[in-house]
Formats: C-alpha cells, structure tokens, sequence
C-alpha cells in the first residue's frame, strides 16, 4: 500500500539528515509544508460510536467519516466486517482502502452488528437494514445522499452485504429493530468480497486445503442459524443471499480467492450465475491463487476496480429512481398506513382493488401513504390485499395484510 510521503518521510529525514536549525530554514524557504498541509485537508471527518438503533440495553453503533471538503450530498459507502458472524469489529484505519474513499467524494460508514453469540440470524440482517433506515432517515443531518448507498463486505460481511443486494423487498428480513420503518433498507450498489452466498451448498463446494466442515455443529454457519446446516434446510436457505435474486437487485462485483480455504470460490460463483441469469448487472472476479483476503484484494488492480464499479453505479447524473414497492402496513385506529418506497405524489392506497383517499405523509412522502378512513372497512382477522397505485398507472407489488 502507498505510503503519503508526506505522511512518513519526513520524521526520518528530520532525524538523519539534517539539524533542527538546518531544517526549520529549509522548510521555511522551500514550502516543503505544502503536500502535508494538502494531506491534514484531506483527512476525514470522524464520527465514532454513533448509535443507529438499540435493543434491549445494547447500543448498536457505527462510525461515519465524512468527506472535509466539497459540497455534498455525497453518495455513502458501507462498509461491513468479516469475523464468522462471531468475532471482528467495524474499526476502519485512516488510511484503509474504505476510508479514503471520502477523499473521492464519498461519505464511508462501518457499523457494527449483533453477532451469533449473541442472536442468531435474522438478526445479522436486520441489524443491517436497521442502520441503512438510519441513515437514510439522518441523511440531511450528515449531509448524504441516500438515494445513492452502496454496500461493501468481506467473508461474514461479504454475505451479509449481498443479502442486503438481494433482499431488499423481503419483509421477512427487515425486522423492526431501529425503527425509520417509513424508509427503505435497499441499495443501490454491492461489493462481497469472498462472501458465503448458499450455506447449504457450502461444504460440498470446499477446497481439499478447507480444515472447516462447514456442516458441523460448530461451524460458523451452523452457529449463524441456530442449527446444524444440512438438519434445518429451510434455516439455512433463508439465511442465503441466492435464495431471493430478483431483477431488480442493484448491480454486484463479487471478488474471490481461487485457493480460499474458507470459503470456496463456486459460492461466488454460484451467486454470480443466479444473478446473471435473471438479468442482475453482475461481474466476477477471480485472483488467482489468492486465499480468504490478502493483498490481492487492496492491490491498485483491486482498487481501481472497485472505484470504477462505484462511481459507475453511485455516482452517476441521475440516482436510479426507486421502484414501486410496499414494504408493510399497518392500521391505526381508522387509518390504514402502508409503509414501502417509489410512491409519487397523489399515490393512492387500493384495498382489494378499490382505491381509497389517500395523501402522502408531509415527511416521508415517497415511503409512506395514508388512507385516513380506510381502516374501518377492514375488522380484525380480515385479510385483505393492499395495493398501491402511482398517478401514471404504475402498479405496486401485491401485499396480503391480515388485520390483528
């Protein structure tokens, strides 16, 4: 990795080369002071153990670095950490390849989330989604734009961020953990980087160098999920990012080791086809002879890559519009509230196929709408199927909601 000459040198020129008296003249005359003025300029704004949510008396935290300069709003990256879903941290150096990310105009977040110790799945992920409704919903506060969030993770992390690519719309996944449930967890843009993708089809796939049965009950993905991997199938597929590849999951580059012992490459491979297959912008790419991380993956190839990637899907001139989709609903007292994203204004709510007067609510008018009298018209145990309707026709996804 580079090192800023500014940033290193100096102290060892200082003490080797020169006398105090000898170098306060020489700084004085030569502006040598200019690039590491133009590095302190350039260092980020740190924000460190901000709480995005809390369950029970445990606060879940992030950290934020935010771009010293430029005018915002800036397009965020979120980094997630590795660690088996049982260890690791969201501690980012200064100088790692996510934080200087905000020297090219992004705002970079790494959060922590509970680990398997602590609950098992879907608590991963609902930790994951909690953070992004947070900050979406504190997004003018920190001066991001979230309309444009992309995800970044390695190994635990790496599946945890590609759950979140493919998993956008599932309810079951969401959670309420945090609250912010008016907006929306997706994303615009995914990077795993030798993530698991299929855990049932993970110990079948291992390299012969894996000292990991992955079945076992010790595993790391048995740990996950609560159970041995191949004795609760279901379990273990609701935990897997292929299981809910949709087209209109946001962009993927998947990066993979070809000697991982820990991970075997076919998981990428096998998100990677799913993806493709159904029409997902997706690309795939292979280091030879690397294993679970290494220098491959923060080599300039790796960055340049990587850098590409996001520019092209984060910071394009126009943010990809959300789509049409409700995430829930909810009936408080005569109101019917349906929580989701895309909705334009004069949306209306549709119950069974008959459309309800509805408003947008004045703070979060393209996630939430609100059928001030419709909720008399659905008693409790009744199911009924909502709809939304955008002006031009457009037509949501249909949500069958049984009233408690």
């Amino acid at each position: 990795m580079r090192r800023n000459r500014s940033n290193y040198g100096w102290k060892y020129f200082i003490s080797g080369v020169v006398t105090v008296g000898a170098l306060v003249a020489f700084i004085a005359t030569s502006g040598w002071l200019a690039p590491r003025e133009a590095f302190a300029q350039s260092q980020p704004v740190v924000m460190s153990n901000v709480e995005y949510a809390r369950v029970g008396s445990k606060a879940l935290l992030l950290d934020l670095f935010l771009p010293s300069g430029g005018q915002g709003p800036f397009p965020l990256v979120i980094w997630i950490h590795g660690g088996g879903w049982s260890g690791g941290d969201k501690a980012l150096s200064l100088n790692s390849l996510q934080v200087r990310q905000t020297t090219r105009g992004y705002a970079v977040a790494s959060l922590n989330y509970r680990l398997s110790g602590e609950a098992i799945f879907p608590a991963q992920i609902e930790d994951c989604k909690a953070a992004i409704r947070w900050l979406r919903a504190n997004a003018a506060q920190y001066n991001i734009d979230a309309n444009r969030i992309g995800v970044w993770g390695s190994s635990a992390g790496g599946h945890l961020v590609a759950l979140l690519g493919t998993s956008g719309d599932v309810a079951d996944l969401e959670g309420s953990v945090g609250g912010n449930l008016q907006y929306s967890s997706r994303v615009q843009a995914v990077v795993d980087w030798y993530g698991p993708t299929r855990l049932l089809s993970i110990a079948s796939q291992a390299l012969p160098c894996s000292i990991l049965d992955h079945n076992a009950a010790n595993s790391p993905e048995s740990r996950l999920i609560g159970c041995t991997v191949q004795s609760c199938p279901e379990k273990a597929e609701r935990a897997s990012p292929t299981s809910y590849v949709t087209a209109d999951d946001p962009p993927f580059l998947l990066m993979h080791g070809t000697s991982d012992c820990s991970v075997p490459p076919l998981q990428s491979q096998e998100l990677f086809d799913r993806l493709k297959n159904s029409g997902v912008t997706a690309t795939l790419t292979y280091w030879q002879d690397a294993g679970h991380g290494g220098a491959a993956f923060t080599s300039s190839a790796s960055q340049q890559q990587i850098e590409g990637f996001f520019d092209q899907h984060l910071k394009s001139a126009t943010p990809t519009p959300q789509s049409l989709k409700i995430a829930r609903a909810e009936v408080g007292k005569k109101k019917v509230l349906v929580y989701g994203e895309g909705f334009a204004n004069n949306a209306m709510i549709l119950l069974n196929g008959e459309a309800q007067s509805t408003v947008n609510d004045s703070q979060n008018p393209e996630t939430l709408l609100i059928a001030k009298k419709a909720g008399k018209k659905i008693t409790a145990g009744q199911t009924v199927m909502i709809q939304v309707q955008n002006p031009d026709g457009s037509k949501s996804n249909e949500l069958m909601f049984t009233r408690p």
